[in-house]
Parts: structure tokens; C-alpha cells; sequence
């Protein structure tokens, strides 16, 4: 009686994940195909979004796993690359294409504000300064400086530092102004705790920015303060006519 070789299903096994894998790819993409991005869950959005940097593997397990530590699409496209790396599945060429996707989005907010009074549609200003810094760890401050017509000539990240502490020079703001030929500004700085209450250090910058743009006759139109969900306007408090623009 002869034995029988014991036959091992590895290879047919994994060959018929692969093209499980690829039928499941060519489903998601009919279904945003033809609805949108409205016809998946979130995991299926990062999941296709993997896809085109995880080419030969299965990404619905990796998606799932950040849908769970990161919980929304604009926490996982603004979470620091040393931070992704460390993602098991998460290698170099995929941080750079959410990195890239992160940009192109914030681009193509900028491209639509730039069009348009910045001061009518001030939600589109707050959408543009939430997806270009709304999740991000530490603390930045900007400046958008406004030509004549209200349109934005530039956007720039005047100052950056680590949670609850960034240096602001108000010379280095006035200095981009006039570089920029600006005739108002708008200052916006984000509190990556998600606390929206500005603090004392927020009201002492803008009282000083607010004396020096008024010498210079370059308004400070508002300070905005950008948390994970919500937007302040500090022109918008009381305080703003009692300390600021007294």
C-alpha cells in the first residue's frame, strides 16, 4: 500500500484570496462608480484610497484598523508620517499618496476661496484652514493676506510649536503683509486639544496685532481659532470691542 503525498493548498489558497481581493476592488470601485462616495462606509473609503498605493494585497483589514485609531478621513490624512510608519501595512509610498491626496485637497480649496470674497464665504475660509490644519498635533498660526477685493493673495504658516505653546512675532506678520502688498489680514491658529475658549496669550496677540495693522492701515479683520469641529471668530465676541478695538 503505497502513501499518498499530502498536497498543500498554500499556493491555490493564496491565489484565490488574490482574486477574491481584486473582485472585491472591482466592486467598490462600480459602487463609487456609479453613487459616489455617499455608497461606502468610511472603512471602504480608506480602503479604496489604499488601493492605489497597495496594489497586491488586501487593504480592508488595514483600513478597518485606521478607521478605528483615527476615527474620521481628515484625522487619518493629517496624521504625522513617523506616526503612519509605524502602522503595520503602512509603508513609504503610501504615506506620500495621503500626503499628496491631503495637498490636492487643500489646494483645491485655495483655488476656490481665491475666486471669491473671502469675507461673504467665510465658511469656505474655515473648511480650507480645517482641512489644511484642523488635526494636526501641534500648534501653527497663519496668516491670509487680503488684496483689495477681499481675495486672498496668499496663505502662509507664519509659526509653528508644540501643544499649548507657539511663538508669534507680530513684526514677521507685518513684514509678509507688506511683502505681499496686502491691504487687511486675517491671523488663524488651530487648538490641537480641540478647546475652543481663547486664551489670554490669543487675546494679548490680537489686542497687539490689531495696534499695528491700524498704524500700519492694515486692517486685522478677525483671529480665527480652528479646532477638530468648530471655528471661533474672536471679532465675533464681546470682548474683541472692549480690549481689541477700543
Amino acid at each position: 500500500m503505497t502513501e499518498e503525498k499530502a498536497v498543500e493548498p498554500r499556493e491555490d489558497a493564496t491565489a484565490a484570496i488574490a482574486i477574491d481581493a481584486v473582485g472585491h476592488r472591482k466592486r467598490l470601485l462600480d459602487r463609487f462608480s456609479g453613487s459616489g462616495l455617499a455608497s461606502l462606509h468610511l472603512h471602504e473609503i480608506v480602503e479604496l484610497l489604499l488601493t492605489f498605493s497597495i496594489p497586491r494585497r488586501d487593504t480592508k483589514p488595514l483600513a478597518k484598523d485606521l478607521v478605528r485609531r483615527y476615527r474620521s478621513l481628515s484625522a487619518l490624512l493629517n496624521a504625522p508620517a513617523h506616526e503612519l510608519a509605524e502602522v503595520n501595512g503602512i509603508g513609504p509610498h503610501c504615506i506620500t499618496h495621503l500626503a499628496l491626496v491631503r495637498e490636492i485637497m487643500a489646494y483645491c480649496l485655495k483655488e476656490r476661496y481665491q475666486r471669491k470674497s473671502l469675507i461673504t464665504h467665510r465658511r469656505d475660509v474655515e473648511e480650507y484652514l480645517r482641512t489644511v490644519f484642523g488635526h494636526r498635533r501641534d500648534e501653527y498660526v497663519a496668516a491670509l493676506f487680503l488684496g483689495n477685493r477681499n481675495d486672498v493673495l496668499e496663505t502662509e504658516i507664519l509659526a509653528e510649536g508644540t501643544v499649548n505653546q507657539c511663538a508669534v512675532f507680530p513684526r514677521r506678520i507685518m513684514e509678509r503683509a507688506l511683502h505681499y502688498g496686502a491691504t487687511s489680514i486675517i491671523v488663524a491658529h488651530n487648538h490641537p486639544g480641540g478647546g475652543i475658549k481663547p486664551s489670554e496669550a490669543d487675546w494679548s496677540l490680537t489686542e497687539r496685532l490689531f495696534a499695528i495693522c491700524r498704524l500700519l492701515e492694515i486692517p486685522l479683520l478677525d483671529h480665527l481659532i480652528i479646532s477638530h469641529q468648530e471655528v471661533v471668530s474672536l471679532k465675533e465676541l464681546p470682548r474683541w470691542k472692549v480690549s481689541v478695538a477700543r
